[in-house]
């Protein structure tokens, strides 16, 4: 079935058989009558029939004096927006009680996200992993077994396709883990065909110098580690102890501040005999007191069990695992000897975020699709589109072609990215997905710079939306809210016409706007009700693609200063009790002051005046007319600088939506041209008489509005 106007809507629209087919028209804003029609084929159009619809005009109902009380269409069950959840695996829910979320917990909660009226989920990275957010990735081809088995992620797309929820993967491509294959045999061997996956030099300096890695034209010295392949052989013996070292360049640690100083017996070989009593196993360092690049154990946990006489090989820095006596029993007491191989060239490469998490080398930007590296990322990327994932969100892109530390290389970058997008868009259509691929980058930059980045991807993260929220709602002034936001839909459509700019006031690892280190949106808002649901009311009525953080739609607050990224990462509590995944947080850092009772969704779904229905009216708005789900927004002729209003148009559908940002009870005179007859949203209380507007403090409102 092909409809001729957005207005009619055929269910089903496809199918085969006889089938009775129910078509909808949606209501009309339009003072003229229309027609449009439905026309149906069979497979092969050799039979046509049409049916006529028609609707008369829409006749305004006379203004309204008074209180103003809300009438918003019926949800017709169509989601129409484009609201999208960031959703941490490891701490949304668990369906086993082992205290980490999981692939069948999501797929438990689906009714709840459904509920909510999101349409996507973005999930944080579910590849093998050293650490619990799965930032260094071990493999991109395999799931995390924590997090449950293949199928039973593929059983999540598809439960979540049932109820129209995309699902976007958290995708890393400027760097992996120290864990992972690629990595490990590219350091162990200069033959490796690993090698070229990443900056590994013996002389990185000159190497920049003569441009041999282009993403990294300039040498720093802190962001290069040590990956030269070190060994280590142990060895149970009853000689005579050797006296410990002082001035040694290698040292045995067993803890407890214990250290054991080896004597170099031949160039690079270091040796000791001591008698060693430790309850956990034991590390190598190079260094008396310092740690990090400094400290040296097992490559990974599968090779950190120490063979009696055997050789192991041993790594640098904070990923480098102890290396244990026994799987069960992981300490030793007795005499032994320690033969340390430190002959080896040193060999080092680059890491831009430490030495757990190497970068990863696609050579000049302008040819990366045919780097080895780029080849086996999107062959991994295949495997995950070819199972039904809609999308990807692509992790610190500007740091993947650099010009300096921290100061990305945007053109690079954007050459990369378009790539690495139309790669993937090639394959979704292979793989029978309509429309595009869905991609939005993190290119935390200024709006100039992160504009650039259009080039490459259909969506970015607008950064600077929370500020800009964040100072209208804390200090008052709206006056330039409407106008910065199309100002900046405008220069990414410039960019490229099909440009999605993705909104979100805070995440994972956000900085708190009072600069006091990483924090939730709660905690910028003074952990103010009536200024989260205004948030909240404000981003799902403005032109864009909204992400709702975890747990921010509960009023989740949580900062990291000192304690932790985990604090602003906390599990959702489900009901009042809470669950032992909730109770114990990540790691088991959580803030107990925070999760009572009351925050949890089975108290706030029972509270119509909470945080948590305040996102589900605004959601099911959003759902409900196309204006907000996908109109242009352009700024509403008003004054007052706690007053923010602008229209939302999409055909002949129009919404003026106004918001008092202010904690005080403000008035403000619509244009005469806006029949403000029928309201569809009200958060807070007002009043309307004639065309004048008065709302309490942080009260919001939406009209539908008819010429």
């Amino acid at each position: 079935a092909v409809c001729s106007n957005s207005w009619i809507k055929a269910n089903p629209s496809s199918g085969t058989g006889s089938a009775n087919v129910t078509i909808t028209a949606y209501n009309s804003s339009s003072t003229s009558a229309r027609t449009g029609r439905v026309t149906f084929q069979n497979s092969s159009k050799s039979v046509t029939a049409v049916v006529e619809v028609s609707q008369d005009a829409y006749v305004a109902p006379e203004p309204i004096t008074g209180n103003i009380e809300p009438n918003p269409a019926p949800f017709d069950g169509t989601k129409r927006s484009s609201t999208t959840y960031q959703l941490l695996v490891y701490s949304f829910a668990d369906s086993d009680d082992d205290g980490i979320g999981d692939f069948k917990g999501i797929q438990d909660k689906l009714d709840y996200l459904d509920e909510l009226g999101v349409t996507a989920l973005w999930l944080s990275p579910i590849h093998p992993s050293d650490s619990y957010h799965g930032y260094d990735v071990q493999d991109y081809t395999k799931v995390n077994p924590l997090f449950g088995t293949e199928q039973d992620f593929q059983n999540l797309i598809n439960a979540a396709h049932q109820k129209g929820i995309a699902i976007y993967l958290d995708y890393v491509l400027n760097h992996s883990g120290v864990g992972n294959k690629w990595f490990t045999e590219a350091v162990s061997s200069a033959s490796s065909p690993y090698r070229s996956y990443y900056q590994i030099s013996t002389n990185p300096q000159a190497d920049i110098s003569a441009g041999k890695f282009p993403s990294v034209p300039f040498y720093t010295s802190s962001q290069w580690f040590d990956a030269s392949v070190k060994s280590i052989t142990v060895t149970e013996t009853s000689s005579a102890v050797t006296p410990d070292n002082p001035s040694a360049k290698v040292w045995i640690y067993e803890g407890n501040g214990v250290l054991h100083g080896l004597t170099e017996t031949s160039t690079g070989i270091y040796e000791g005999t001591f008698d060693i009593n430790t309850s956990w196993g034991f590390l190598v360092k190079d260094h008396k007191t310092d740690w990090g690049s400094h400290k040296y154990g097992a490559t990974t946990v599968a090779d950190a069990v120490v063979t009696f006489g055997s050789t192991m090989k041993i790594m640098s820095g904070d990923a480098a695992k102890d290396i244990i006596f026994g799987s069960s029993n992981k300490g030793y007491t007795g005499r032994l000897h320690f033969r340390v191989d430190w002959t080896n060239p040193t060999v080092k490469y680059y890491g831009s975020f430490g030495s757990w998490m190497p970068d990863l080398d696609y050579g000049e930007a302008a040819s990366a699709s045919s780097s080895a590296a780029f080849r086996d990322l999107a062959a991994s990327a295949k495997n995950w589109i070819d199972m039904g994932i809609d999308g990807f969100r692509l992790d610190a892109v500007k740091h993947i072609y650099e010009t300096g530390h921290i100061v990305g290389n945007t053109q690079a970058n954007a050459t990369f990215l378009k790539q690495w997008y139309d790669t993937c868009n090639g394959y979704f259509h292979d793989a029978g997905g309509s429309g595009n691929i869905f991609m939005v980058g993190e290119a935390w930059d200024a709006p100039n710079v992160e504009t650039q980045y259009y080039k490459g991807l259909i969506s970015c993260f607008e950064f600077s939306y929370w500020g800009l929220l964040y100072d209208a709602l804390v200090y008052g002034n709206a006056s330039n809210y409407a106008s910065t936001v199309v100002g900046w839909i405008a220069d990414h459509k410039a960019v490229r016409s099909d440009a999605i700019t993705s909104l979100f006031m805070t995440n994972h690892d956000h900085s708190s706007k009072t600069g006091d280190g990483q924090a939730r949106a709660a905690d910028d808002l003074g952990k103010i009700l009536a200024r989260e649901k205004q948030a909240a009311a404000m981003i799902l009525t403005t032109e864009g693609k909204p992400f709702i953080y975890q747990g921010e739609e509960l009023g989740y607050w949580g900062n990291a200063k000192d304690k932790g990224d985990e604090y602003i990462r906390t599990p959702i509590m489900w009901d009042r009790a809470g669950s032992d995944c909730a109770k114990n947080g990540v790691n088991n850092k959580v803030d107990t002051d925070m999760l009572k009772a009351g925050i949890s969704v089975e108290a706030q779904s029972a509270d119509e005046a909470s945080l948590l229905n305040n996102y589900r009216t605004f959601v099911r708005l959003r759902n409900t007319y196309d204006a907000l789900a996908k109109g242009t927004m352009t700024k509403a002729n008003v004054s007052g600088t706690s007053i923010a209003a602008w229209y939302m148009t999409y055909g002949s559908e129009k919404m003026l939506v106004v918001h008092n940002v202010s904690a005080q009870r403000k008035s403000v005179t619509l244009p005469q041209a806006d029949n403000l007859s029928h309201p569809v949203a009200l958060l807070g209380n007002g009043e309307i008489d004639g065309n004048k507007l008065t709302l309490e403090g942080n009260s919001s409102v939406v009209f539908q509005l008819y010429e």
